[in-house]
């Protein structure tokens, strides 16, 4: 069976889509909900629209965490001339 996407709403870098089995959205018809990195590859696929915005939510924090870490210190090497 074909799965279709449908966006929903952007979250930063990542989509989340809603997803049925028919071309026409209905929200009736909603199986689940995926969120789609920035090329388009499924990351995660959720049953409710809150699970996926709470899921992406915290991708976004973990990523942002990581950019505001300062690097490690890196120590001076010595050359012997």
């Amino acid at each position: 069976m074909t799965e279709y996407s449908h966006p929903i709403l952007v979250r930063g870098r990542y989509q989340i889509v809603a997803l049925t089995d028919e071309v026409q959205f209905d929200p009736a018809e909603v199986t689940g909900y995926a969120v789609l990195s920035p090329s388009g590859a499924k990351l995660r696929h959720e049953l409710s629209l809150e699970d996926a915005r709470l899921w992406t939510d915290r991708l976004i924090e973990e990523e942002s965490a990581r950019r505001d870490d300062p690097a490690p210190p890196t120590r001076a090497v010595k050359r012997r001339r």
